[in-house]
């Protein structure tokens, strides 16, 4: 199932018919979300202080809703999450999974950048492993108002259950190998570092040392659990990259997301942001465009989501509303639903 957090609050939508379901929290613009059996937690839609959220019209409110009854009641996420400016969330095995009789474990990244657990569905939270210690800690910046650096985005490895990854918009990556007990940077070797703005990261389930990271500067690649990167742009322009997917068993097949700046991501009308998905067959060594079934013009969303369930199905959802799907790991797409509002996020469960 696909969940979207939007201006006009979370929608679930079939992926075999492209059904939509409205869930709530009614009247709430939600961006971050994660999803685990019938524990739903959405982030109010962030206020970064940046003029080009304007055209979307968020509410600048902070803190996050959650529901346990698969979006029927909300409430509001307590605990140490209160009041904090969620800007990341996810979903992660620690301790159980929903279905097995364990509570989920979500864990939140908030501006300014630190980390927070929650292992009784989003009803309490701990802040776990600070970031404010780290080296370097203090160069994090984020380039426009209020400058703060946030958690970008959260990603748990998909075969070692206490490792996870965290990328700092802007400040890099992040790897607890302890549930989020600790916390360390990883990527800043000299000649072979990533780039420290870190807007989407992608692991394949069948080789998890295989990560991918999108940044404004293109792709960088990662063979060796991020001790070590490579750009690989070949193919890929423009360059300002934010979501990016990898096939669950084929680590050398990835579909990024691409645009003319970060204007592209913020209410700009499609036809002037340059949007374009491209994918890669050999592990970002060359990339090509990708739009068989796509509009000519995209406005892309900062998200995209792989279905955990069936490999090589990637989920694309817009700004301007609509949900597109590939079922060939982004050789050709199609429609899959309509007529939302613009949309922020999408995670697929």
């Amino acid at each position: 199932m696909l969940y979207v957090s939007t201006v006009g609050s979370v929608f679930r939508v079939n992926p075999e018919d492209g059904a939509v379901a409205h869930l709530g929290p009614d009247g709430t613009s939600t961006e971050a979300l994660a999803v685990s059996g019938n524990a739903i937690v959405a982030a109010i839609t962030p206020d970064y202080g940046l003029p080009m959220r304007g055209p979307l019209r968020p509410k600048g409110h902070k803190g996050a809703m959650r529901s346990t009854d698969a979006g029927q009641t909300w409430q509001p996420a307590g605990g140490a999450l209160a009041g904090q400016q969620v800007t990341a969330l996810a979903a992660v095995p620690l301790g159980g999974q929903a279905g097995d009789g364990a509570p989920a474990t979500f864990v939140a990244g908030v501006d300014p950048a630190a980390l927070f657990f929650s292992r009784d569905g989003g009803e309490s939270w701990q802040e776990s492993g600070s970031l404010r210690g780290l080296p370097g800690y203090d160069r994090w910046s984020y380039p426009l108002p209020p400058h703060t650096p946030h958690v970008m985005v959260i990603v748990p490895d998909p075969a070692r259950s206490n490792v996870l990854y965290a990328g700092i918009e802007v400040g890099g990556i992040v790897r607890s190998d302890d549930g989020g007990a600790t916390w360390r940077v990883i990527g800043e070797q000299r000649g072979s570092a990533v780039h420290p703005d870190i807007h989407g990261l992608a692991i394949c389930r069948a080789k998890p040392d295989v990560i991918y990271a999108a940044t404004p500067q293109g792709v960088y690649c990662s063979e060796d659990a991020g001790a070590h990167w490579q750009q690989r742009i070949d193919g890929l322009e423009p360059l300002y990259c934010r979501p990016i997917v990898v096939h669950p068993d084929e680590p050398d097949v990835a579909v990024v997301v691409a645009t003319h700046g970060a204007s592209g991501f913020f209410g700009i009308p499609a036809e002037r942001t340059g949007g374009a998905v491209f994918r890669t067959e050999n592990g970002g060594k060359t990339w090509h465009e990708a739009m068989q079934g796509l509009p000519h013009a995209i406005a892309p969303t900062p998200s995209m989501a792989a279905d955990p369930a069936v490999p090589g199905r990637f989920y694309l959802p817009l700004f301007s509303g609509e949900v597109y799907v590939t079922d060939d790991a982004g050789a050709s797409w199609r429609q899959l639903a309509s007529g939302l509002p613009p949309i922020l996020r999408a995670v697929a469960v």
